[in-house]
This record gives C-alpha cells, sequence and structure tokens, in this order.
C-alpha cells in the first residue's frame, strides 16, 4: 500500500516552515507522498480570522508545486465544519482503500491531544509522526501513546502563520519567510474584486 503523510494546517498563510518541514518528512521517513490538508476551520481556533479556504488552499497548491510527492488537499472543504481529524481519516480512508495513512502533527498539538475527537480511534486507525516544537518536551506524553512517534533531527522552524500576520499588519516585510510564488500575492492582499485586506 502507498503510505501518504496527512500534514493538517489553516496555512493561513502557508510559509517556508510548512514546505520544508513537509519535504523533510518525505525525504526522511517511509511516507511516500505528504498531502497538506487546508483546514477550513480549526475546532479549537473557532475565533482565529482565516483568509478564503480557497486563496489559501491555492498559495499551498503554488507553493508546493514544484516540489515531487507533495501535494494539496482541500478534502476538508466538502466535510462538515468545524472540522475534526477522525472524520477526515474516516472520509480518506474510504474513498482510497489502498492507501496506508499517517498523520503528522506538532508536538504541540500531543499536549492536548486527548481532548480531540475520538482520540482513542484516530491511534487505531494511524501512525502520528510528530515533530518537535521549540519549548515543547512531549517525550513522556508520547510513552501513553504507543503509535506516536516522535522524529528525530527535524530542523526547527522559528516562524508562523502568526508571525507572519502580525509583521505584515506592522507593515514589515514578509517576503523571506513565505515561497516566492505565494509572497507577492500575499504582500499585495487583494483579494478577487479588488478590495484589500488589512
Amino acid at each position: 500500500m502507498q503510505r501518504v503523510g496527512l500534514y493538517f494546517g489553516s496555512f493561513n498563510p502557508v510559509h517556508k516552515g510548512h514546505v520544508s518541514l513537509a519535504k523533510w518528512v518525505l525525504d526522511n521517513t517511509p511516507v511516500q507522498q505528504v498531502w497538506m490538508v487546508v483546514s477550513p476551520q480549526n475546532p479549537f481556533k473557532i475565533n482565529q480570522t482565516l483568509l478564503p479556504n480557497e486563496e489559501r488552499f491555492n498559495w499551498v497548491q503554488m507553493a508546493v508545486e514544484q516540489i515531487e510527492g507533495i501535494v494539496a488537499c482541500n478534502a476538508e472543504f466538502f466535510l462538515p465544519q468545524p472540522s475534526y481529524t477522525i472524520d477526515t481519516l474516516r472520509s480518506l480512508t474510504e474513498r482510497f482503500p489502498t492507501i496506508s495513512f499517517t498523520l503528522i502533527m506538532g508536538a504541540d498539538n500531543v499536549l492536548g491531544f486527548s481532548s480531540w475527537k475520538n482520540a482513542a480511534d484516530i491511534l487505531q486507525m494511524v501512525q502520528v509522526l510528530v515533530y518537535p516544537r521549540p519549548g515543547i518536551d512531549v517525550t513522556e506524553i508520547i510513552k501513553k501513546y504507543p503509535t506516536m512517534q516522535l522524529l528525530q533531527g527535524v530542523p526547527l522552524y522559528d516562524i508562523s502563520s502568526t508571525q507572519v500576520r502580525r509583521l505584515k499588519e506592522a507593515g514589515e516585510q514578509v517576503a523571506d519567510y513565505l515561497p516566492e510564488a505565494v509572497a507577492k500575492l500575499y504582500a499585495e492582499g487583494a483579494t478577487d474584486d479588488g478590495t484589500v485586506r488589512p
């Protein structure tokens, strides 16, 4: 069976750290493809202001189109909202029965994993690859979850979408943090009707 890693995120906006992590997983684990799953709404971030779904998805597509093995995925756009990982996993497993899925998550998510919807079912369905986050030690917590594996040697990317948005709001340049194909569009901040977002 083909092994596909599912890397969920708002990608609001997608930045170089996202893409670099996906490529590292592709190059250093048994995963044969990484699908960057653009989430319409994270149930733990209900108050977060998101750029339009299609815009975020298109930017992820642009960011990875030259990288073989990394794919933008909009599967959650067609599922009930808010998005829950277990529901997405069930849907994708049903649609792609010949694919073995692996979940890719950050160490910060491990801290609250027990509160996820049907967390035990997720662990029965898929292996979970955990990438480190600066300042977060989940070594002991992961021991409670036999199907979780903490990735070793992953470069730490000291940037987040939140930081990118704050820098842009402050009038700072953000192009260095964004894939080249995305940087100009995000800096302009223009929608299809010509209006400009803050």
